[in-house]
């Protein structure tokens, strides 16, 4: 689709979203609370030796057409930036292995808040949208940034 000059104004920025996984081991533990309200609170989650999941992540970045590429970002650029962010995370006990979920609780919610500092950071020049990480098949948890 050609779109009219006079319509350039009004059209927002493009968004593109990827679709990545890892597999992370995590143990969901909390200091501030005794051994059997962790057990209570993160059933067998809390198992001592930890346990594993595959994670689906949805990355989506937006930011405005190049006129000589027609692209917001190259792909193979998305995926470098992206990929290093997972190399952290990829096949890692994430509780003894990354230095940021030693002092903070590797919930998916935080898992995902970590994604999105990392990326956030080495975005240049599209602007990071929205996440999308998927834990199980029943679940899953979002952040991105209101319209």
């Amino acid at each position: 689709m050609v779109i009219n000059e006079k319509d350039k104004d009004s059209i927002m920025n493009i968004t593109l979203t990827q679709k990545y996984q890892f597999s992370a081991a995590h143990r969901l533990h909390s200091d501030f609370l005794d051994t059997e309200q962790n057990i209570d609170l993160y059933d067998k989650c809390n198992n001592l030796n930890g346990h594993g999941h595959d994670y689906t992540l949805f990355v989506s970045v937006k930011g405005e057409r190049d006129s000589k590429t027609g692209m917001i970002i190259p792909l193979e650029k998305f995926d470098a930036i992206v990929e290093e962010t997972l190399e952290k995370l990829d096949y890692k006990h994430l509780d003894k292995e990354v230095e940021f979920f030693r002092k903070e609780i590797s919930t998916s919610e935080n898992i995902i808040q970590f994604l999105w500092q990392s990326l956030e950071r080495d975005m240049e020049d599209v602007e990071l949208y929205h996440l999308k990480l998927w834990e199980t098949n029943n679940n899953y948890f979002e952040l991105g940034r209101g319209e």
